[in-house]
């Protein structure tokens, strides 16, 4: 009666005569999965159906007329995650007490890192530099025994670097042509102060996720190569070419086996 697929791209939302059990109209409201946030809702009734863009973590909330829950449909990774969603997960819990390391991370309301991270079973840091979207990630993960927050710029060597962002920070780079390619809201700038990579992976962490919009190559690239995770998903849409095939042969020849089944991130693995 109540039918909710989460395909790629689109969540959707089926229901068939439902007026002889349940009040309609029903609402069908999308949940963000971390925040627990109404994002959309629209209205349903007898033999219809509704989308929204599966491009987060969302969870379904259905109510009937009179506001009461009729279902909520909480976002499972295996059930509706993408493998490379998975593959983060599996990893963790193949490992005694893993740790890892999220830069990039906007609100933390989306990324491959969420569910294992929420589930608590690995320790990482969290950071982003947007101060605006650092609030939320604070709102968010807080009250996380296994997470540290941090609100810094992550560079390769620690210096002071220009800073972009576009609208309230949801975009934000050291490359402005990056920003721009995106964002259609003012964009600002501002020198900031940073940390260098290789200060905060400052022991043998086991796996890294990189969201930092078009910078991903030349940090990793900084990284000493005896702190290298063995594990490491970064953004690859907005490499070049050319830096995106030089970071690809730089990871080979170290050994890593790379994934590219995702249109956004790549994940690379070394045994």
């Amino acid at each position: 009666m109540i039918n909710i697929q989460y395909n790629h791209p689109d969540i959707r939302v089926e229901i068939s005569e439902v007026s002889k059990i349940l009040s309609l109209p029903l609402k069908c409201s999308v949940i963000s999965h971390v925040g627990k946030k109404e994002i959309w809702s629209c209205e349903l009734n007898d033999n219809s159906w509704a989308t929204y863009s599966n491009d987060s973590i969302f969870d379904i909330k259905i109510t009937d007329s009179n506001n009461n829950e009729v279902l909520y449909r909480t976002y499972n990774v295996f059930e509706d995650g993408r493998e490379i969603d998975k593959a983060l997960y599996l990893y963790c819990k193949s490992l005694d007490n893993p740790k890892g390391v999220a830069i990039g991370t906007h609100d933390g309301e989306f990324g491959e890192w969420v569910s294992a991270v929420l589930d608590e079973i690995t320790e990482v840091k969290l950071i982003e530099a947007s101060n605006n979207q650092y609030l939320e990630l604070m709102n968010n993960y807080h009250n996380k025994e296994n997470v540290e927050l941090i609100n810094s710029l992550i560079t390769t060597d620690g210096k002071d670097i220009e800073f972009f962002e576009g609208g309230k920070g949801y975009t934000n780079s050291v490359k402005s042509n990056v920003i721009e390619s995106w964002e259609s809201e003012p964009i600002n700038s501002r020198i900031s102060p940073s940390i260098s990579i290789n200060k905060i992976l400052d022991k043998k962490y086991d796996w890294l996720h990189l969201d930092i919009e078009g910078y991903d190559g030349e940090i990793i690239r900084a990284i000493n190569v005896d702190m290298l995770p063995n594990f490491i998903i970064f953004e690859h849409n907005n490499l070049s070419i050319e830096d995106k095939l030089k970071l690809e042969g730089y990871l080979m020849n170290l050994g890593y086996n790379i994934n590219k089944n995702n249109n956004v991130s790549y994940l690379a693995i070394k045994k």
